[in-house]
């Protein structure tokens, strides 16, 4: 019989412990390549804002006399509504603090 010396175990576990290290470091570079795709993704919040007014205009064109959903496209296009303005004055000023 095969019994495993003290210093074949030391270098088993040695070894398994590398294969964990190196496990965890992709995977971490994994999950850095994750997020980077993300971030590169996302959009800018004029370009958020902007996608916001296109579907606040199909909203607005979509409302016809007499539909029961009229009262859920107004509600929704005037939320949309205030969320692009609230944008705008945001902008605008820090447009004005920059300015000063």
């Amino acid at each position: 019989m095969f019994y495993p010396t003290a210093e074949f175990r030391n270098e088993e576990r040695a070894k398994y412990i590398e294969k964990q290290k190196q496990r965890r470091e992709l995977q971490r570079q994994q999950e850095e390549r994750i997020a980077a795709a993300r971030k590169a993704a996302e959009k800018a919040p004029y370009e958020k804002t902007l996608d916001k007014l296109k579907e606040t205009k199909k909203l607005i064109n979509s409302i016809q006399i007499g539909s029961p959903m009229n009262e859920e496209y107004i509600t929704t296009a005037l939320k949309r509504i205030c969320d692009i303005l609230d944008y705008c004055l945001t902008e605008s000023r820090t447009e004005i603090n920059s300015e000063e």
